[in-house]
């Protein structure tokens, strides 16, 4: 709730300063029309004396892609995808170097946009004199500065699209020029791609000769070397280490053997010792063995089934039992042979590697001593097998750099060349007119806006930001045209003023609800008569004062039309005319007062006598303006209000036109009789200044009587 509190005066504040400002510019609408006029006129001055401009327009691509015609190319090629890279190529289609190709190209020396001889005469001595001489520059340059002047070259947005722009006077040699720039860049590219490419050729070939040298002088260097530390070299590697390494493999093989035949000793003396050939190894099983094996196994059946028959010493089972131990020692001879034959293998085993033991030995050594030459035998071959790869790679690349030499195409293509433009592109007819309208009308808002801000007459929105925000508005009465000349009327528009409206003007609008120029004033008047005559809230007569800061702020014209509105609607209606600065009312509707007549104001007799009375709308007029209520005394004034406070118990609504109080105020006497007090300024007339003492007056005078603002002549 507090936060809606705070904000509400800001909201309403903005709706003021906008209704501030479209009524600023109602005021000075004139200056709005005018302004925008001068402005279309001046643009068409200017249109119609600057001479026509034509701009062409083509486009290149840029191909970011590597199109190579050979293997490898000695130059990048492609762009890359860096964005830098792409706008380095606006920079080279703009410069000096592409736009001699075309000055040269299309002669634009001898063209006058492009080139023009210097002035001479007195008053180019003069300006030298002011500037300084002249630098001397020749033709050339000076048309290669103006091309510049005319050609804009620019990416299009987030792609590798180059737009060619060249501005001349004529559309057929802005389209020329703009496809020779075109036509320039690429032959830049190419040129440039041909230079770079027979550069590196030079610089190929003359590495290659370097090449050549090192690689024969690494040849002569390790072959010298390889005699001074005697390495033989055979099948790609040195003599001594491959006899090295072989020894090592036959040294591992015989180490092998050995220990297989040892093993073979080993179990051939277990099987002789415990008389067993099943712990032979089968790599010495012989024949003779398996035989005994199985002549043995026979007897032995038989000897068991014999000795189940016979008895321990009968001579059967005796031979049988004296065949087995022959069996058993021809079995055990046979292993003892066997295990002497794997010793002798043993031996023979061993001894090889003993042999080949020493002689790996013997090359270890002979490597050993050679090691240190070795290392640097293989840096002069690392050194060598390099330099042989650096070469052979230059000469590769030799080949291919001679024919990209003769195969170079740039990166780059014309994707639209510049056609003849149609319409001129300087200066816009719409834009130009656009500008001018614009500009006017900016002018005639400054001109509307300077003039509020000097001028010091109150507006409906001032009210609410000053002082006299305790002085709420009640009414704003539209302005009521009068039956003055449309001559007058301008005259009094253009010098911020209003056309005054007559009281018939006024009597018309209030009276005639079809006449639709003064519907606004009218609606608005009833409204606040309706309000007026709805105040009092006890039965008493409504009493409003209607008072303005000078003459002619319009408060006799107000205070006829609330109450003739009133009388019209049945009200029993009293209009006093109390400005003595201003008796028009009373002249107008008391005219049977004689003007011979004394009139005395110190009763309510006295008063009703001279109140004369309209037979058409039944309003009553009370004319003291006649009496110049300036001259009475204070006693005087007293009795008369006195006397008007007890007329006025006999009508609905008295209206009291206070008139000009800061030009007469003995109406002042009259304030605190009224229950309502109405200050009537004339927007954008009434000066503030005075509208703010009118309102302490008033407000003084009137005690504890409502008040409020009625702004007349709102627009």
């Amino acid at each position: 709730m507090n936060n809606n509190a705070e904000h509400a005066p800001d909201r309403s504040s903005s709706r003021l300063d906008v209704r501030g400002l479209m009524s600023i510019l109602r005021r000075y609408r004139w200056w709005l029309v005018l302004g925008p006029l001068a402005g279309l006129i001046a643009a068409c001055l200017i249109l119609a004396s600057t001479p026509p401009t034509y701009t062409a327009t083509g486009a290149v691509f840029v191909d970011p892609r590597a199109r190579r015609i050979v293997t490898e190319e000695t130059n990048p090629a492609g762009y890359g995808n860096d964005a830098s890279l792409v706008e380095s190529q606006v920079a080279i289609l703009a410069s000096d170097s592409v736009l001699r190709r075309v000055v040269e190209r299309e002669k634009l020396v001898d063209d006058p946009d492009f080139y023009t001889e210097p002035a001479t005469g007195p008053l180019a001595d003069l300006k030298d004199l002011i500037r300084g001489p002249r630098p001397v520059v020749d033709a050339q340059t000076h048309a290669i500065e103006m091309l510049a002047r005319h050609v804009r070259v620019k990416r299009a947005a987030k792609s590798y699209v180059l737009e060619v722009e060249v501005n001349s006077s004529s559309p057929a040699k802005a389209a020329r020029i703009a496809n020779a720039v075109m036509e320039a860049y690429l032959d830049d590219q190419t040129v440039a791609k041909a230079q770079e490419s027979r550069k590196a050729n030079s610089l190929i070939d003359a590495r290659i000769g370097e090449l050549r040298e090192k690689v024969r002088l690494g040849e002569k260097q390790l072959d010298d070397f390889r005699k001074a530390n005697r390495i033989v070299v055979s099948e790609g590697g040195i003599v001594s280490e491959q006899q090295l390494g072989k020894l090592n493999i036959e040294l591992a093989t015989a180490r092998s053997v050995a220990a297989e035949a040892a093993a073979r000793l080993e179990q051939a003396r277990a099987a002789a010792r415990s008389g067993t050939p099943e712990l032979l190894p089968e790599a010495v099983k012989s024949g003779l063995v398996q035989k005994l094996r199985e002549q043995y196994s026979q007897i032995a059946r038989r000897e068991a089934a014999l000795s189940q028959q016979l008895k321990g010493r009968h001579p059967v089972l005796i031979d049988v039992r004296s065949q087995l131990r022959e069996l058993q020692g021809q079995i055990d001879n046979e292993l003892n042979r066997i295990a002497a034959s794997s010793k002798g293998e043993a031996d023979i085993a061993k001894a090889r590697e003993r042999e080949i033991l020493a002689a790996t030995e013997r090359a270890k050594r002979e490597v050993g001593a050679s090691n240190t030459a070795q290392i640097k035998m293989r840096e002069l071959e690392q050194d060598l097998a390099t330099s042989r790869e650096l070469l052979g790679a230059f000469i590769a690349r030799a080949k291919e750099s001679l024919e990209q030499a003769n195969l170079t195409t740039p990166e780059a293509r014309i994707i639209t060349p510049a056609a003849v433009p149609t319409r001129q592109s300087f200066p816009s007819p719409l834009l130009f007119l656009a500008l001018g309208g614009l500009g006017g009308l900016g002018v005639g808002i400054g001109r509307a806006l300077l003039g509020d801000a000097l001028d010091g007459s109150v507006r409906p929105e001032e009210t609410r930001r000053t002082a006299l925000a305790a002085l709420p508005v009640r009414a704003t009465l539209p302005m009521l045209s009068s039956a003055k000349s449309v001559m007058e009327r301008t005259q009094s528009w253009l010098g911020g003023g209003r056309a005054q409206p007559h009281f018939a003007d006024i009597l018309q609008a209030v009276t005639d609800p079809q006449n639709p120029p003064a519907a606004r004033y009218r609606q608005a008047i009833l409204r606040l008569t309706s309000t007026l005559r709805a105040a009092p809230k006890d039965g008493t007569t409504a009493i409003v004062a209607i008072v303005s800061p000078r003459t002619g702020g319009g408060a006799s014209s107000t205070a006829l039309a609330i109450a003739y509105a009133a009388a019209l609607a049945g009200e029993r209606t009293l209009l006093v005319d109390g400005s003595s600065a201003n008796a028009d009312l009373s002249e107008i509707f008391a005219q049977r007062v004689d003007s011979g007549t004394v009139v005395v104001l110190d009763s309510k007799d006295d008063l009703a006598s001279i109140t004369t009375r309209d037979d058409r709308s039944g309003l009553s007029v009370l004319p003291i303006a006649l009496a110049d209520l300036r001259r009475l005394k204070a006693t005087q004034r007293q009795r008369l209000a006195d006397g008007l406070a007890a007329l006025a118990r006999s009508y609905d609504l008295v209206v009291i036109d206070a008139g000009p109080i800061l030009e007469d105020d003995a109406v002042l006497t009259l304030l605190p009789l009224a229950t309502d007090v109405l200050v009537v300024a004339r927007e954008g007339d009434t000066p503030q200044a005075d509208l703010e003492e009118t309102a302490d007056a008033a407000i003084a005078a009137a005690g504890s009587a409502r008040r409020g603002l009625i702004l007349n002549g709102h627009t």
